[in-house]
């Protein structure tokens, strides 16, 4: 018997990793369910947000396949409101949790205080947090390790699950990098993909 019927974890997941799977899988062990909302979904094709939310999907699906398919981990993609980490913010992400399952009961994060402000309407919510520092990657540092081609450290951080996505990873965020606004990141990116025109 877990302590929480429903819990939440929310991310970008743009360079989903080990850090990301250890959150979901914390909530896992105290939820019975795990609403997993995929952030800035109507965001993609850019250096900061370079996956699309089909994409990422199909990425935490590859991680956690059973869990999917039996609906302990309930996917949602979750667009952008434009308005910052704000309590408006907090009562978008539970309306949208609450249309697609309910109400989650606590939300597990990856030690960012800035989570607990966005929640003020809801003082039932629990919170638990998992100390990032324990695991030493983030997703600026993974895709910056898929952009140099360095598949074995892009091994070290992801799920075997996601090992064979690593030459379609690549393939975006070069092809982003090709077409980059930034002229000294561009040459040095395109060089980083075999491109040093």
């Amino acid at each position: 018997m877990r302590p929480y019927r429903l819990g939440l974890v929310l991310g970008r997941f743009q360079g989903l990793h080990i850090g990301h799977e250890a959150v979901i899988r914390k909530a896992l062990s105290v939820c019975d369910k795990v609403i997993v909302m995929i952030g800035s979904a109507d965001k993609a094709g850019t250096a900061h947000d370079p996956f699309t939310a089909a994409l990422r999907q199909e990425l935490l699906a590859a991680v956690f396949p059973r869990l999917t398919k039996s609906g302990r981990v309930i996917l949602v993609p979750l667009n952008d409101l434009g308005v910052g980490n704000v309590p408006a913010w907090g009562d978008y992400v539970i309306a949208n949790a609450k249309k697609a399952v309910g109400v989650p009961e606590c939300i597990v994060y990856g030690d960012e205080d800035k989570c607990r402000t966005w929640f003020p309407n809801y003082p039932e919510i629990r919170y638990i947090s998992l100390n990032r520092a324990i695991i030493d990657v983030n997703a600026t540092k993974l895709r910056k390790i898929i952009l140099e081609g360095d598949e074995e450290a892009y091994k070290k951080y992801t799920a075997k699950g996601l090992h064979k996505y690593f030459p379609q990873l690549r393939e975006i965020l070069c092809g982003i990098a090709a077409g980059g606004d930034d002229p000294a990141a561009s040459v040095q990116q395109n060089y980083a993909c075999g491109n040093k025109q």
